[in-house]
This record gives structure tokens, sequence and C-alpha cells, in this order.
């Protein structure tokens, strides 16, 4: 990221504070403004740095967890991967006691990204799931927020190809055969520190009910991501 990350990140919840209607298709528009705001950041810092050696450490984001809970729902690990992915991070669990702790590996400035739309994101997919399936149990709740995570996620990263093609415009694409390259770099730093710090374990597979998952999908393509949908 660019230099002042905390100047980013007070823009970034201050967008989302603006926004702070109930009606999940405006709230899921401000999402994807705010992860465009953050890639764009990210994108001009990477393009204006001059020693990648010299970037901020790689951590396991033990210090500060998404959650702590004895109770943990597999779509806000979908989530949490997701939007780690987008942000170049990666995403982990760790059981302490009886509780776990979902966690970040990657540059604080990531982590801190993901983190400044992490609560924000939750409620607003408790908020749909809430309001098309009153009555439903539990495991359809669950399905319908990995649905509509998956979806919602998978559209936050058109925000960022977006951001992309911004920098192509304004720079021109040798500048953005020069961010691709510290991209790329950066990516396999965090792949390498997980695999020799954490070792984690393949994930294991969900059981789902597939129409809650179909229906969660569906919720999650009508939100209007992207400035001028809807």
């Amino acid at each position: 990221m660019a230099p002042d990350p905390d100047k980013l990140l007070d823009r970034v919840r201050k967008l989302l504070a603006l926004a702070g209607s109930p009606n999940v298709h405006e709230a899921a528009l401000a999402a994807a403004r705010a992860q465009a705001l953050i890639e764009d950041h990210r994108l001009h810092g990477l393009l204006a740095a001059q020693d990648e050696a010299a970037a901020e450490p790689l951590g396991t984001g033990e210090e500060a967890p998404l959650e702590v809970t004895r109770r943990p729902r597999k779509w806000k690990r979908v989530l949490a991967a997701r939007l780690a992915e987008v942000n170049g991070c990666v995403a982990w669990t760790a059981r302490e006691g009886r509780e776990e702790r979902l966690l970040l590996a990657g540059r604080a400035e990531d982590r801190q990204a993901v983190a400044a739309i992490w609560d924000w994101l939750v409620q607003r997919i408790e908020w749909a799931s809430a309001t098309e399936g009153a009555g439903r149990d539990r495991a359809w709740h669950e399905a319908f927020r990995v649905g509509a995570a998956e979806v919602v996620a998978q559209r936050l990263a058109q925000a960022r190809l977006q951001a992309r093609q911004g920098l192509v415009d304004e720079a021109g694409p040798a500048a953005l055969a020069v961010v691709d390259a510290r991209l790329a770099a950066r990516q396999a730093a965090v792949e390498r520190f997980v695999a020799e710090r954490l070792r984690l374990k393949p994930g294991r597979g969900m059981s789902l009910d597939a129409r809650a998952w179909e229906a969660g999908r569906a919720a999650g393509a009508r939100l209007p991501l992207a400035p001028g949908e809807g």
C-alpha cells in the first residue's frame, strides 16, 4: 500500500459508517466501493515502491483475530478465506481451549484492510439471511450465508479488477506489468511464510442444504456491488 495506510482505513471506515442503512443492497454497494478504494491504494503504493525488501514483515495475525468464539460458523470461515484471498492474506483457524480463533496471516496492512470491512459485511449477510429465511432452521441459514459470502466475495474481487483497469487507464499497461510482478512476489512470500510457519492442514468439505446455498448465491448476485449497479 501507499504511505499513510491509517488514512486509507479511516476513509474506508467513514465510507461504511455513512452506509449504515439496514438495506443490504445499499450496504453491498458501499462494501464494493471500500474494496475498490483499498485496491487502488495498494496498486499505487506498489507502483511507487522503491524496495520491496523493505516491505512490512509477515505475521500470523494471532494478536488481532477476526473472531474468537466457542461456536464457529462455516460461513464465516468461507467469508474470511475469500476476503483474505482478495487482499493478499491467508485465513486460518486455531483452537485455544474451548474457543476457536479466526485469524489472518500476511502483512499487517493487508490484514487491517480485511478487518476494516469484516464486521460490517458479516452483519449485512446476517440481515439478508434473517430477511429471506424467516422461520428456517439453523442449517438453512448456514448454507444461505455460505452461498451469499461466496458471491459477495466474488463480486468484491470484480471491484479489485476495476481498480486494476483504472491503473491502466491512468498510467498505462507498463505500470500494471510492474505492479503485477510485485504482487506476485508478495503473494509468493505469503505462501512460503504460511507453509513454513503454520503448516496448515487441508480443510474439511462442507455438507450444506443445496437449495439454501443456491438461494444465498442468488441473493449475493442481486446485490449492487459496483457504483451504478441496481
